[in-house]
């Protein structure tokens, strides 16, 4: 019957947004019950090594809001095109047009909201299917009611739609929430953007929001405007359902700067439209020819794939814990449990695009082994490129990409520099003191020659078409020679000793330009 279109990222955008946005996902799905009903969160620009923001706060969603729930992932190099026309890190028109193109067509009516409202039916019982299965076709807005963020934070259950609902029916009373705003036309209420319901075949036919809205604020004035010409009129569904609103006006969010908040032009944008239609954008507004990543939380999770690629890669413990020791004398020493850190390795990337074409540059040809099985036992299907210089490892693995380093480096999405030893076992213990053999310390210098290398390109110039940087995943790099190594070239976080992992983007500080002068003088030399 009908498909909702939210949009966000995953930050921390306004006041205590997890909370609020889990609330109403599940509100939203408590009053839907027809088959076709859907819920579309296109998530805009959230970092690759993030997960989405539904999947951050799924164990507070309910198992109908899950099943209805539908993400569209539009990662930050798809982003990059606006980035230097926009402050904005996500974008509303491009987000609604992105799930408008790629929603249910059986469906009669797009409702446009967000992310911290609630919809109340007024006749206990009935959902909203019913009442837009029973309306005629029109446009229509609702009036927006206040919740205080004292009620809504502190009584509210995330995972109690229904009991939130009954709530809203008796804080209605007891607390005078109900005001109407009224606005100018075609804006009937303020605050419309949280309401307002479109056939979704005169969403097509008005070629969608207009995506020239890139400074923020009025995207949902302007629809109103072009869809009130459209159809003659704004009709209202006040008697038939209530919206309220999770206030968050603790924390101003990221877009409002106050007087100072960059908007789009009301005059432009509003007041002087004069056409519903947007003709510059006729033939690809939506982004039709973008492949858009869709991700569901009630199969074929992150966890799931996760867990089903370090099951292909390393059997159960047989002990119940393994020791080894950050003693300063154990500094030199190279060793490291691989079956204990595979899976912070695989933390590192599990939520980055499957098509991802990954630089593996390793010493040990057992975390080769390893990490190839849980690679593809993730789901990914990106080749995964290996050197030539780099000796010893495995050759004829699946998905495993051989050449010159030069000639992989331009193809590369993502980095792993495994500092190993070669000469390491699978039973040998840790951490004891171990010394480096002659062949650790050949292969272990061309892995570091191949590291400052890329680094030193990535930081220069990036390879022709690649806008974003590219991150860099360090092996066996805490509290060990290798350490400062990692750390003077990429920016990486202070993590504990027990990950073996560090990652990070290459630095762009000063120190890092005198390095790389350093190191191009050597390799010229």
């Amino acid at each position: 019957m009908f498909s909702v279109i939210l949009y966000g990222r995953n930050d921390s955008h306004g006041y205590n947004l997890h909370k609020r946005a889990a609330i109403s996902f599940n509100a939203l799905a408590e009053v839907m019950s027809d088959a076709d009903d859907e819920i579309l969160f296109v998530d805009y620009n959230t970092p690759d090594d993030h997960p989405t923001f539904p999947e951050a706060i799924h164990d507070t969603l309910t198992d109908k809001a899950k099943k209805v729930l539908r993400i569209l992932r539009v990662r930050p190099d798809q982003h990059v095109r606006h980035r230097l026309k926009t402050h904005l890190v996500a974008l509303e028109a491009q987000s609604r047009n992105v799930a408008l193109r790629r929603s249910n067509p059986r469906n009669r009516w797009i409702l446009y909201t967000n992310t911290d409202m609630l919809l109340v039916p007024r006749q206990e019982g009935e959902s909203l299917s019913d009442i837009l299965g029973a309306v005629p076709d029109g446009f229509y807005q609702v009036p927006r009611f206040e919740i205080p963020e004292m009620l809504w934070e502190a009584a509210f259950d995330r995972r109690d739609p229904a009991g939130n609902l009954a709530k809203l029916r008796d804080w209605a009373v007891r607390f005078h929430l109900n005001q109407v705003v009224h606005n100018y036309m075609p804006m009937k209420y303020d605050a419309l953007g949280d309401f307002q319901a479109a056939l979704r075949e005169d969403m097509f036919a008005i070629h969608g929001f207009d995506e020239s809205m890139i400074l923020g604020w009025h995207c949902d004035s302007n629809l109103a405007a072009r869809l009130a010409l459209y159809r003659g009129r704004v009709d209202t569904l006040i008697d038939k359902v209530f919206g309220y609103h999770c206030d968050h006006t603790r924390v101003a969010a990221a877009n409002n700067k106050g007087r100072a908040t960059r908007m789009n032009d009301l005059d432009h944008y509003i007041w002087n439209v004069a056409t519903p239609y947007v003709p510059a954008q006729a033939d690809n507004w939506g982004w039709p020819d973008v492949e858009i990543e869709e991700i569901r939380l009630d199969r074929d999770t992150a966890y799931q794939r996760f867990t089903a690629g370090l099951d292909k890669a390393i059997d159960p413990a047989t002990e119940p814990f393994v020791e080894t020791s950050v003693e300063w004398q154990l500094f030199q020493d190279l060793t490291y449990d691989l079956p204990h850190t595979l899976p912070f390795v695989c933390d590192q990337m599990v939520t980055f695009p499957r098509s991802t074409a990954l630089m593996l540059v390793a010493a040990r040809s057992d975390f080769v082994g390893g990490f190839v099985k849980a690679w593809h036992g993730m789901g990914f299907s990106g080749p995964i490129l290996v050197p030539m210089e780099c000796d010893g490892l495995p050759t004829e693995l699946s998905g495993v990409e051989r050449a010159p380093f030069a000639d992989l480096l331009p193809k590369a999405d993502l980095f792993i520099f495994e500092f190993g030893l070669a000469t390491q076992t699978a039973t040998e213990p840790v951490r004891i003191g171990r010394p480096m053999t002659a062949i650790d310390k050949k292969r272990l210098k061309v892995i570091e020659r191949l590291f400052k290398r890329a680094v030193a390109l990535e930081a220069e110039t990036r390879p022709e078409g690649r806008r974003l940087p590219r991150r860099f995943i360090g092996v066996n790099v805490i509290f060990n020679k290798f350490w400062t190594t990692f750390t003077n070239y990429v920016g990486a976080n202070i993590n504990p000793f027990c990950s073996q992992v560090l990652a990070g983007f290459p630095r762009e500080d000063e120190s890092l330009k005198g390095k790389v002068l350093k190191f191009r003088a050597r390799q010229a030399w």
